[in-house]
């Protein structure tokens, strides 16, 4: 699911997501320049419940949004090291 969505080059909905969590990067103090590859990082450390709110609602809705501010924050010091993050997955 996570690897379909970031494929997706046509879709002028995932570009224009693609660049939101760059400029998100950027706007939360991670990176000063991302690239696509530090947007990518990103989207894949997102848990589960990102990923299927960001699916249903579109990855810009203010509550996804919400949402994966507070996983930068939570996760601040990991994402700036590129270190691995345990992906969490709600059942």
């Amino acid at each position: 699911m996570r690897q379909n969505y970031w494929n997706d080059t046509d879709s002028a909905q995932v570009k224009s997501e693609k660049r939101f969590f760059q400029q998100t990067l950027i706007e939360q103090g991670i990176y000063s320049t991302p690239s696509e590859d530090d947007a990518k990082y990103l989207f894949f450390s997102f848990p589960s419940i990102i990923i299927v709110k960001g699916y249903a609602l579109g990855f810009q809705h203010d509550t996804v949004q919400a949402m994966i501010f507070k996983h930068i924050q939570d996760h601040k010091d990991i994402l700036m090291q590129k270190n691995d993050i345990k992906i969490q997955f709600r059942m």
